[in-house]
């Protein structure tokens, strides 16, 4: 562990960094159960794309690293993502640019939020359809509906005091 931490802080830019965390519902947690990987996957690519159209909408080039959680605190299956991500990123023309926000949080929550649900349910359906046969189609279904039903939260926080603290 402290061999890791020591190789990250090497790559730490003195920049602001942003502990932003996304977040699967519950109703996924039988997927994440039976079919890990491709779950996993999918929750990687998708933050990771979201932070991407964010960065790209102020045309930067974005940084993350992400850790994955797949238990909570109590020790039931709450499969999320830590990501530690850098406050700017680098222009068109290979130059850092740090973002303009209000100091307290790099991207609009509710809007990570939604890109995030849309990304993460577009690639979970197109991986899901190949694997339920008809007798499952309904299953299949409600699992889709419900994803929409409630909003997603992607949560974020204050950014660490230095980058020493991240």
């Amino acid at each position: 562990r402290e061999d890791w931490i020591q190789t990250r802080e090497t790559e730490l830019l003195p920049v602001p960094y942003f502990h932003v965390v996304f977040t699967l519902p519950e109703v996924l947690n039988k997927t994440a159960l039976h079919e890990p990987k491709m779950l996993y996957d999918i929750l990687f690519e998708s933050a990771w794309e979201t932070l991407q159209t964010f960065g790209k909408n102020k045309n930067l080039q974005m940084g993350m690293i992400a850790v994955l959680h797949t238990w909570g605190q109590n020790l039931s299956l709450h499969p999320h993502l830590h990501c530690i991500v850098p406050g700017g990123g680098v222009d068109e023309n290979g130059a850092w640019k740090n973002i303009k926000n209000d100091g307290k949080f790099l991207f609009s929550v509710k809007a990570l939020s939604k890109v995030f649900r849309a990304k993460f349910c577009e690639k979970l359906k197109a991986n899901l359809k190949d694997k339920f046969n008809e007798n499952q189609e309904n299953e299949y279904e409600k699992i889709r509906q419900s994803l929409w039903e409630k909003p997603w939260v992607v949560y974020a926080k204050k950014p660490f005091g230095s980058p020493k603290s991240v």
